[in-house]
């Protein structure tokens, strides 16, 4: 089909990818043809292209003869009809498989040669992962079931069937170097395995070493994407994204860079215990990235937040093909654990250092509107986050502060106790720099290994972690949630210490199944140290919330930023004033 001027309408893709752009003939005969091929309108001209939502995609490939296609358009066009065209019979298979008993599923991947090394959630994991005409999957089984077993499997048995040849793992670059060791210690050397690490030539190096499994870590994602997708197109490549919570904003350059990587990939799956740390709506972006939208396809969200949340629930269960295994479910035999919250009475500057932030911080969010509370809004919150920090340690932001910070004489107490006369390993958990920096001076003398930003070679982590759980002349892991709260076994200890708080859910998350894991003998005990009569206790308590939320899979409740209202009740619990209105 051409227009007067003999031109055919060409199929690309819009700038930003969210839609295919019709070019070529006129607009008039460019619509006239969409809707002739079963585009429904309204149809939208942009900068001299007609845009065709990508839910389309079945209508262009069958009923638009005539038209010409970029060669990504058409790929793009191609996926989502091949997915989308039996969806449900394949989502029938995996419920199927995952309702029922070990035994079948078993049987279903009876030409795994690792099937007998795997526990029976991780063979039903694999045989749903796995099932004829599927497209991958999400794993959101609970830290520590052992995620990353059911991901070699599924690959290896993947390649037994002979519909895919390579794997390249996206992982957060502390948990790199552990899908090697992991692929070495469950494959032996049946698997070449390679780390993109180093510069970028170096990286570029691995991705076209011929190794059977790649890992590299997001930064590497993004800045070799066109190496990565060379890759896809020269080997039937399969995508697995470890800690996908990391890819839960559409909008960041990683997800954008991992979306596009996976047009061209047979397979892809998401990994994480922790899919929605903040709100339900976080899975979406997962999702997407697995079945090409087709979970959310189509889907306007509700502004109300728990009306939002039914309709994800709604759409999981009709349409997502995921896996979910909790500890309590398929490790009966792990011990029980316990949470204990321990009150620290600030000192006077410290106090008076906490109440001075606190009071001027009322006065200003009471002075301001709503709609200047909303143009100051990052201000108000790092605002929020020095009272947090004076909690733990004040003097990077109280000029003259010369007192020891309470928690630190609490943990001189605390740690007496359990390592000096109790013979315990503990881990300590501090999210700031200078936190991290008292503590490990201060109790250097008990054998101290410490993993935070400042680690930056895997090495270095593993060799940290080795110490830790073998020597007995090291008693302290000491951690920052956000560098070593995924990915580490620690379980020689069976208590961990929060000095402080992290700021992120997920981070904390994370942290508590660090010892809370499979190979731990004895019950868990988490201590919080908690500055009393202070905003922290609130803060601990919505990540207390969102932990037990995570057990009811993707129930957290959705966590907006707070309005002026939200933020001044909360500061104003802890004072005797009473609240304006």
């Amino acid at each position: 089909m051409t227009d007067s001027g003999g031109r055919a309408p060409r199929v690309g893709l819009s700038h930003d990818g969210q839609h295919f752009a019709v070019t070529g003939a006129s607009t008039v005969t460019t619509k006239a043809f969409l809707t002739a091929a079963g585009v429904p309108a309204p149809l939208r001209v942009r900068e001299g292209a007609v845009l065709v939502n990508l839910g389309h995609s079945s209508a262009l490939v069958k009923g638009g003869h005539g038209l010409e296609w970029d060669e990504a358009a058409r790929r793009l066009a191609e996926n989502r009809v091949r997915i989308w065209g039996h969806a449900q019979d394949v989502r029938r298979r995996w419920q199927a498989i995952t309702a029922g008993d070990a035994a079948a599923a078993r049987s279903q991947i009876a030409d795994s040669a690792l099937a007998d090394r795997l526990d029976d959630h991780q063979a039903r994991n694999v045989a749903a992962l796995t099932v004829d005409g599927g497209w991958g999957g999400c794993v959101f089984d609970e830290q520590g079931t052992g995620k990353t077993v059911t991901m070699i499997a599924a690959f290896d048995l993947l390649v037994e069937r002979g519909l895919t040849d390579t794997l390249l793992v996206v992982a957060p670059k502390s948990m790199v170097a552990e899908w090697k060791t992991e692929f070495e210690r469950f494959t032996g050397d049946l698997y070449r395995v390679a780390v993109a690490d180093g510069d970028r030539r170096a990286k570029a190096r691995a991705l076209f070493a011929g190794a059977d499994v790649v890992v590299a870590n997001y930064e590497t994602l993004v800045a070799l994407e066109d190496e990565v997708v060379r890759l896809a197109r020269r080997t039937r490549l399969t995508l697995a994204v470890d800690e996908s919570f990391n890819v839960k904003n559409h909008d960041a350059r990683r997800t954008a860079a991992a979306v596009r990587v996976r047009e061209w990939c047979t397979h892809a799956f998401v990994l994480c215990g922790t899919p929605a740390p903040n709100t339900a709506g976080d899975v979406i972006a997962q999702f997407d990235l697995v079945d090409f939208g087709y979970t959310f396809a189509g889907l306007r969200l509700d502004t109300d937040r728990e009306r939002a949340r039914e309709q994800i629930r709604a759409r999981l269960h009709d349409r997502g093909t995921f896996v979910r295994n909790l500890k309590q479910w398929v490790l009966t035999d792990l011990p029980g654990r316990t949470f204990t919250e321990i009150p620290v009475e600030l000192g006077p500057q410290q106090r008076a250092a906490y109440e001075a932030a606190l009071n001027d911080l009322i006065i200003d969010l009471q002075s301001t509107d709503d709609e200047a509370y909303t143009r100051q809004l990052q201000s108000f919150l790092e605002r929020r986050t020095a009272l947090l920090r004076i909690c733990a340690d004040p003097a990077p932001v109280v000029p003259g502060y010369d007192e020891t910070p309470a928690k630190l004489e609490a943990l001189d107490a605390l740690l007496g106790n359990l390592v000096a006369e109790h013979g315990e390993k503990v881990i300590v958990w501090s999210f700031y720099r200078s936190s991290l920096d008292r503590i490990a001076a201060r109790f250097a003398r008990y054998g101290l290994v410490r993993v935070d930003g400042s680690v930056t070679e895997a090495a270095q982590r593993r060799e940290a972690v080795r110490r830790f759980q073998e020597d007995d002349d090291v008693r302290i892991f000491l951690g920052n949630p956000a560098a070593a709260g995924a990915g580490l076994t620690l379980h020689s200890a069976r208590y961990a210490v929060y000095e402080s708080l992290s700021n992120q859910a997920a981070h904390y998350l994370q942290s508590l199944d660090r010892i809370h894991r499979r190979g731990q003998e004895r019950e868990v005990r988490y201590i919080t140290l908690l500055a009393n009569g202070t905003i922290e206790e609130s803060e601990y308590q919505r990540l207390r919330t969102k932990a037990e939320a995570q057990a009811d899979l993707l129930g957290d409740p959705f966590d907006t930023p707070p309005t002026r209202r939200m933020m001044l009740d909360e500061l104003l619990q802890s004072t005797a004033q009473p609240v304006p209105r």
